[in-house]
């Protein structure tokens, strides 16, 4: 019996804590989620990988080393000193005309694209985590307004049972209210299991290893207002949305690889350098030379002056020729088409954002005015009514169940005045999307 009270007692203690920790401002998350999501770390990755790309881009072939022993005859196995020459050579292929400062700079756009494409994940990430984060907070003031309506549910039947036992009041009314209480319990748990799932949504976009991390909302929803007009924000649509700006650098891209493939048309220069060893001196016939050498060797005879000589070669290649030269033009003209494509997409994306943003508008400027209506006129006339009704069935003037109507009336237009609210900042978040950053950062 002591060790479940410590038990009982330690879950309690868990619990006051879990309900008394400070609630995590929303930015906070934001910034978390920034530093810590894995896909936002695989950008950064992406991107030094793109710098080292632009550097090895700019870095000429590697030279050829090479070794030759020249016919040498298949009597003998001295390759060394048998060997009519043995050859030394090194060549260097040299890709002229800015060939490689032009793949360089193809490299380095594609890294701005990769920035962009960060930036336009960034954007997501932050609303999917602000949509998530309203979702908990409209899931914690429901449970609130649902664990008030029970404590009240609860407090209703421990006065009515006394009443009940000696027939001052119905069973039937006392059966009424415990079974409200039973269906309010029973949504309350639904909303926790939901709450349980949104917290490990949310944990999971923050990189946290504990999916299970208690996340608690603040009682206000952040105070952001709407505060530039709808050609301001469509200005700022076409000149910051990151979807946009990344295909304005997809095109940059795109020219400038159509640059590359045309300096491809230039010639490419190969060196090479060799130096020769004759071991039986110069050849000047083919074949009565070395066998002259070998008879020598065989009669113990001094052998000829080893002579030396090197050569020099260079030689260029002709990728101009008919045959050649669509490789480069077929691909300028591949890219040339690729940005007219992406012309035509960013038009279509552009124009549908401009819709969406006033749609987006027109929703919140709606829930904005529901909001100041429900806190006006909506939630206190509701109010009022709901405890003229308990009034009047205290004074037998109508059934308990016209008392729980109100009630039900009550706290389903509590969750709408919540409802509305979020609607109202999911609004905001689809038009922070589209604009490409924070409102309150204007």
């Amino acid at each position: 019996m002591r060790y479940i009270k410590f038990f009982i007692t330690l879950s309690f203690l868990i619990t006051f804590l879990i309900l008394s920790a400070q609630p995590q401002s929303l930015d906070s998350l934001v910034q978390e989620a920034l530093r810590n999501n894995p896909q936002v770390k695989a950008f950064k990755y992406q991107r030094e990988a793109s710098e080292y790309r632009a550097n090895a881009s700019s870095s000429l072939p590697a030279p050829t080393l090479g070794v030759e022993f020249s016919q040498i005859p298949t009597s003998s196995a001295n390759i060394l000193n048998d060997a009519i020459s043995n050859n030394l050579s090194i060549s260097q292929m040299f890709m002229i005309g800015g060939k490689l400062s032009a793949m360089s700079e193809v490299e380095r756009r594609r890294g701005f694209v990769i920035d962009q494409n960060k930036a336009s994940y960034d954007v997501q990430l932050r609303a999917r985590i602000k949509m998530n984060y309203y979702q908990l907070w409209l899931l914690d003031r429901q449970i609130e307004v649902q664990r008030r309506t029970l404590t009240l549910l609860d407090n209703l039947v421990e006065a009515m049972q006394p009443h009940v036992v000696t027939n001052r009041m119905r069973q039937a009314d006392l059966l009424s209210i415990q079974a409200e209480a039973a269906s309010e319990r029973a949504q309350l748990s639904e909303k926790i299991s939901r709450r349980t799932g949104l917290i490990s949504v949310l944990n999971s976009f923050m990189g946290r290893n504990d999916i299970t991390t208690p996340i608690t909302t603040d009682s206000l929803l952040p105070a952001i207002g709407l505060k530039n007009s709808e050609s301001i924000l469509a200005e700022q649509i076409r000149s910051k949305n990151p979807n946009l700006v990344a295909m304005d650098r997809m095109k940059e891209m795109n020219e400038a690889m159509i640059v590359s493939v045309q300096k491809e048309l230039i010639p490419d220069l190969m060196v090479q350098a060799m130096v020769m060893r004759m071991p039986n001196g110069m050849i000047l016939t083919s074949g009565s030379r070395s066998m002259y050498a070998i008879q020598q060797s065989m009669a113990g005879m001094p052998m000829q002056k080893t002579d030396w000589m090197y050569s020099i070669m260079a030689s260029i290649t002709l990728p101009f020729m008919p045959w050649s030269v669509e490789r480069s033009t077929a691909k300028a003209e591949e890219m040339r088409s690729t940005n007219l494509g992406i012309n035509a997409e960013r038009d279509a994306m552009q124009r549908e954002m401009i819709a969406s943003l006033r749609s987006s508008m027109i929703k919140y400027a709606t829930n904005d005015s529901l909001v100041k209506q429900y806190e006006s006129e909506i939630l206190p006339l509701v109010k009022q009514s709901a405890e003229a009704q308990t009034i009047a069935y205290q004074n037998g003037q109508v059934p308990i169940t016209t008392v729980l109507d109100s009630r039900r009336m009550e706290l389903m237009k509590q969750d709408d005045y919540y409802m509305v609210q979020t609607e109202r900042q999911m609004a905001l978040v689809e038009i922070e999307m589209m604009v490409g950053a924070p409102l309150n950062n204007d």
